[in-house]
């Protein structure tokens, strides 16, 4: 008998039986209803995060310079440029010191990396406002739980929407498709339109999506504008780097006088 689909509850079935890290056996299920796809019981998820960030995921940094320009205009023109904003899984905190940098109040969160680019902005709801949005880049196929989890960066931030980088599946189930990326072994998460359609359902959210781009929120945004918001990102870009004040020199006086402080 199958697990039941974490989402939504209903029945799966195997789509194939693979090899993850060269020598680890992996079941892949779907969900007959909601097309979540998943890998069950990834037991050597410790082994695969003795690295946080992937040796063969040679697309970190151009990732980052691809999405900042976009989610900066997402979020300061859909949530509000003073808003307060959380990303989940922020690596080495690049994406946040980019944000922080055109002027967004953006701190970081990751329980399995180092934050290198973004210290001293990490995410503490003891010092800082409840959060405007949370943003997930490359997170939510690394999750066991996304249903738990998703509700968890809500609870933990006080957050009512949130975005995420994703590639969605077509359905068929290929073995060869390179998303599921067997040979790093965290990828064990992977959906279709109608499963984030039916995870922003059981959050009490709804869905929009964008290419790659995907926003779950208790907001009451008109169909299209998010989609709108990012194709036209390279016009609101450069007018929120002339309209919004930088981090960079405030953030810099900031953390000289917390060292000050510490000695």
């Amino acid at each position: 008998m199958t697990a039941a689909c974490k989402i939504c509850g209903g029945s799966t079935r195997v789509t194939h039986v693979g090899t993850v890290l060269g020598r680890h056996e992996a079941t892949y299920l779907m969900c007959t209803d909601c097309a979540f796809w998943f890998v069950d019981e990834p037991h050597w998820l410790d082994e695969a995060y003795s690295e946080a960030v992937a040796a063969i995921d040679t697309g970190v940094v151009q990732r980052n310079l691809h999405l900042y320009p976009v989610l900066a205009s997402v979020l300061a023109r859909m949530f509000g440029s003073t808003g307060v904003y959380v990303d989940y899984g922020g690596g080495y905190g690049l994406l946040v010191r980019m944000l922080r940098d055109v002027g967004l109040n953006a701190y970081w969160q990751d329980a399995y990396c180092q934050n290198l680019f973004a210290r001293g902005f990490e995410w503490d709801r003891g010092r800082q406002d409840a959060a405007t949005a949370v943003t997930a880049v490359e997170v939510m196929e690394h999750v066991t739980d996304p249903l738990a989890f998703v509700d968890t960066c809500l609870r933990e931030t006080g957050a009512d929407s949130f975005i995420l980088t994703q590639h969605l599946h077509d359905l068929r189930a290929d073995p060869s498709w390179w998303y599921l990326a067997p040979e790093a072994g965290q990828h064990i998460s992977f959906y279709a339109p109608r499963t984030m359609h039916r995870l922003a359902e059981r959050l009490g959210m709804t869905y929009h999506a964008a290419d790659t781009l995907h926003l779950l929120t208790k907001r009451d945004f008109r169909r299209g504008t998010f989609a709108r918001t990012v194709r036209l990102h390279r016009y609101i870009h450069p007018w929120l780097r002339r309209r919004l004040q930088s981090h960079v020199v405030p953030d810099h006086q900031l953390l000289v006088r917390r060292a000050c402080c510490a000695g």
